[in-house]
């Protein structure tokens, strides 16, 4: 399928649950459900496509605030001399930052897309087919397809 195909697919779908969210029968879940209830059905419904935009969004926002560092001249800011002692330029702490963060938070995020697959397959069948499919998920690549998804719904 080609990129185009797989768009025209989640918008259907997205705008199917923008509906359903709107709807009655939705209101009125909303006042019987108790908070552990509706948190999963917010999950499964539009809570989903919220927070692929806000992942498909925090990248741009990340670069931006990068940049502004970037570009602020905080260097002859004397606000900012004695927070570093090495004083190295902004660039290079920021690198060493963003650097730092997303090094662990890449495979934190791979294992937070596969849990709720872990945690399914545990609660049907037992914890080594549970781990024999997360294993079979990772060799065969299958967080690039993650990836993609996510980012056409956002």
């Amino acid at each position: 399928l080609g990129f185009n195909t797989v768009l025209g697919f989640f918008s259907k779908l997205s705008s199917g649950t923008g509906e359903q969210v709107l709807s009655r029968q939705a209101f009125r879940l909303g006042q019987v459900m108790q908070l552990p209830e509706a948190m999963s059905y917010y999950y499964a419904h539009v809570g989903y496509y919220f927070t692929q935009f806000l992942v498909s969004l925090s990248m741009p926002v990340l670069v931006f605030v990068w940049l502004l560092v970037l570009l602020s001249d905080c260097e002859n800011f004397s606000a900012f001399q004695h927070c570093d002692d090495s004083m190295l330029p902004a660039a290079e702490v920021m690198a060493k930052a963003l650097g730092l963060w997303f090094s662990w938070l890449l495979f934190l995020f791979l294992i937070a897309t596969s849990l709720p697959l872990f945690c399914e397959i545990w609660m049907e069948f037992t914890l080594k087919a549970a781990v024999v499919r997360i294993v079979k998920q990772f060799f065969t690549m299958a967080p690039l397809l993650f990836i993609f998804q996510a980012k056409i719904i956002g």
